[in-house]
């Protein structure tokens, strides 16, 4: 104020020196038709008028002093002008300062007859204020950042109706803006020569987020030019898409480990429960034998060793990502394992009636096994006596109770016992079959006078001694069974009862006919090749249901994956900024908890519509 008012004073000092002191008007005869501070630019010549407002014309002279009375830093031309009652003089005005140079026009105008009037206007010389009308009052931009799409969408702003931008590339800032999660942007405006935009440019938008602010386009009007400007920073939408990806890969992952290693816990599980059922099956078999010699068996130990292999191959599988099925594969063949431990240890307890069982046809047989084997043609009672056959030694060792070393043994052992009791209780029989036919023959030697008659009891009777031998060498159930005595006797059998016929015949003078061939036995079909087909067919048909259960099972986990991706997308990266640590961590729990829970309700839908239970596990 006191600079200002040291200049005013100045310039009245100096126009009252040169001419006499007039009586001074009160200045709105004759003044500046702009009073405001004229802003002159380098090169620019500017304009400014004075206007008459007296009813007498007015001789007028302008010149530009400085602010200490100096000359000043503009020139005016022409520096005189007449101007009648109500006229307008217009002078130019071109700088011939510096930027930052001041001073002030001064007109001053006389009139014969009146007082001298003087006016001033100040003005400033600097550079020109570059400034744009907006077409709108809010704008949006969006910066991304990423592979697919990286830099700035919608960056450029339109000018109002009608402007377009001067001559040259102009360059201002606008203003800056401010993030809710901390963080500032500074923002720049080019304007191209002839364009009707101008564009925008951020510096410091390093954080994710929607940065807020107003910016001026026009610094110099205060009524215009604001824009209230939002610029969302955020990543491409690659990003979250992977991460989303990624976290349903992980559900996926997750979810088939955990099923993995549910099925092997529930083997492990079942092994364990296969060891407590053998033990009490031991107990119910040892409860059975009471003092029998054959309670002593126990293949419990071995059976131990067994299941502790197979939960240690659990464990080794436990820990790979192979898919664990039930029809191929080192998992079944676990499975296999356990099912036959299972199936003998079902048996087991039934083994003590096998035992039992063999004990009563031992001790028969034993007690009266028939002549052992001797020529056909030799008196009655001329064996050795005292000697067993080989079948009953072969059922006293199985009746004296042992451990068993290896549980492959068990199967092998229980149908030893039981093919060992059919033979001893087919023995009795077989033995009265032999004894009668040798007897049959002993009794016929002496009526045959036919050579060929003779002869062909002579080979009957050494078939069924054959057959008697075989019978005592026997060494078990199996070979016993094989000897086929029946069928071997068949043919004896028709040859002494043909000649017992004759005989009779011919001792009431009717003639008969010869011994006739005896008839072969049909062949039975093979049982296992029927099996073997069984088998076949019924593996092949599961096959072909485990494909299209993984078939479908791809698909559903696909489906559910194309639900998991966009409905992430839409509520966590769709109309939001997303980049931050905090959006990656979220956007991942989503795909991994919405894989999850959608696989979760897909199995159970999938269980109702087969039409079974929900249950838990």
């Amino acid at each position: 104020m006191l600079r200002k008012a040291g200049i005013v004073a100045a310039v009245m000092l100096l126009v009252g020196s040169m001419a006499p002191p007039p009586a001074l008007a009160d200045g709105a005869d004759v003044e500046f038709l702009d009073g405001t501070v004229l802003r002159l630019r380098p090169g620019n010549p500017a304009r400014a008028a004075v206007v008459n407002n007296a009813g007498v014309p007015y001789a007028v002279d302008i010149r530009s002093v400085a602010g200490d009375g100096g000359t000043g830093a503009a020139t005016v031309a022409p520096t005189s002008a007449h101007l009648d009652p109500g006229g307008v003089a217009v002078f130019t005005v071109t700088p011939a300062g510096d930027d930052g140079a001041s001073g002030f026009l001064v007109a001053v105008a006389r009139a014969p007859g009146t007082p001298t009037v003087v006016a001033r206007r100040a003005y400033e010389i600097g550079p020109e204020t570059v400034g744009w009308l907006p077409l709108v009052a809010e704008w949006r931009v969006t910066s991304s950042r990423g592979p697919s799409v990286t830099g700035l969408s919608g960056a450029t702003l339109p000018l109002a109706q009608g402007v377009s931008c001067p001559p040259g590339d102009a360059t201002i800032p606008v203003g800056g803006l401010a993030s809710a999660g901390g963080g500032a942007v500074t923002v720049q405006a080019t304007c191209h020569a002839g364009r009707h935009d101008v564009e925008l440019a951020f510096a410091g938008a390093t954080r994710a987020g929607d940065y807020t602010g107003t910016i001026d386009l026009a610094p110099d009007d205060d009524a215009a030019g604001e824009v209230a400007l939002t610029l969302r920073s955020t990543d491409d939408f690659v990003f979250p898409l992977l991460v989303l990806l990624a976290g349903v890969a992980l559900a996926l992952v997750t979810a088939w480990q955990a099923g993995r290693l549910s099925t092997v816990s529930l083997a492990v599980e079942e092994s364990w429960l296969l060891e407590a059922e053998a033990a009490a099956a031991h107990q119910r078999f040892r409860q059975a034998g009471a003092n029998a010699p054959w309670r002593a068996y126990s293949f419990l130990p071995a059976l131990q060793a067994r299941l502790a292999a197979v939960r240690s191959e659990l464990s080794k599988l436990s820990r790979r990502f192979s898919e664990l099925t039930a029809d191929e594969g080192p998992f079944q063949a676990q499975l296999d394992v356990m099912t036959a431990l299972r199936q003998l240890v079902d048996a087991w307890p039934a083994a003590a009636q096998r035992l039992a069982a063999l004990t009563v046809a031992e001790q028969a047989v034993a007690g009266t096994p028939g002549d052992p084997p001797s020529p056909w043609d030799a008196r009655p009672g001329q064996a050795a006596a005292g000697r067993l056959p080989a079948l009953v030694t072969h059922a006293g060792a199985l009746l004296r109770g042992r451990p068993i070393d290896d549980v492959d043994t068990v199967p092998q052992l229980i149908a030893d016992i039981d093919a060992t009791t059919v033979a001893l209780r087919a023995w009795p029989a077989d033995a009265t079959a032999v004894h009668g036919l040798r007897a049959l023959a002993r009794r016929l030697k002496p009526a045959q006078r036919d050579a060929t008659d003779l002869r062909s009891l002579t080979e009957a009777a050494a078939t069924v001694d054959a057959v008697l031998e075989d019978m005592w060498a026997a060494a078990d159930g199996a070979a016993y069974t094989g000897l086929r005595i029946g069928e071997r006797l068949d043919a004896p059998a028709v040859v002494l009862y043909a000649l017992q016929s004759r005989e009779r015949l011919v001792a009431s003078g009717v003639p008969g006919p010869g011994p006739g061939p005896v008839p072969l036995p049909p062949v039975p079909p093979d049982p296992a090749l029927a099996l073997a087909e069984a088998r076949e067919g019924a593996a092949a048909t599961a096959r072909r249901v485990a494909r299209s259960r993984r078939v479908r099972n791809v698909l559903v986990f696909a489906a559910i994956a194309v639900v998991t991706v966009w409905t992430g997308l839409s509520t966590l990266y769709f109309d939001q900024a997303f980049g931050g640590w905090r959006d990656y961590v979220t956007v991942a729990a989503w795909g991994f908890g919405a894989q999850a829970g959608l696989t979760v309700i897909a199995g159970a839908l999938d269980r109702i519509m087969a039409g079974g239970r929900v249950t838990a596990g």
